[in-house]
């Protein structure tokens, strides 16, 4: 999907800048710009980046968010990346950037809760299977070799 970009600014300082589509390499001079002219901007004391509608994030767009932040952070300015969707999120997750750009810590990843224990129960069992299995001449194949 093409990327896109619009600009809200309010009167008091807030500039919110809402994202669309793929971004990538194609699309990070044009997301770092922004980034900078609203971080630049003398009024301006808080970038509010939406990810709502960002389909795709490549580790180009991902270095343009971390430098805007990087900015805010030098600048004495706010920073908040919102409404990663589920995909997105993930990327920001996995490259350790998620806590950093959205002042929030990831969520923990779900547990398999039943599938973990169910074959560590089937395993155990299989255990005390072969353990009770009579070893005949040496023939026995332990399952912890």
């Amino acid at each position: 999907m093409r990327f896109s970009l619009t600009r809200h600014r309010r009167d008091d300082g807030l500039v919110t800048l809402a994202l669309a589509g793929d971004v990538d390499l194609d699309a990070v001079d044009a997301l770092g710009s922004a980034i900078q002219d609203a971080l630049h901007t003398p009024d301006r004391i808080a970038v509010v980046v939406d990810l709502a509608r960002v389909t795709f994030l490549d580790c180009a767009g991902i270095g343009a968010l971390v430098a805007g932040r990087n900015t805010a952070v030098s600048r004495g300015h706010r920073y908040t990346v919102v409404n990663p969707q589920r995909q997105v999120r993930r990327v920001l997750e996995l490259t350790g950037v998620f806590t950093a750009l959205t002042g929030r810590h990831p969520e923990p990843a779900p547990v398999a809760g039943r599938a973990a224990r169910s074959h560590r129960s089937r395993r155990h069992r299989d255990d005390q299977r072969v353990a009770a299995t009579p070893s005949s001449a040496g023939a026995y194949a332990s399952p912890h070799r």
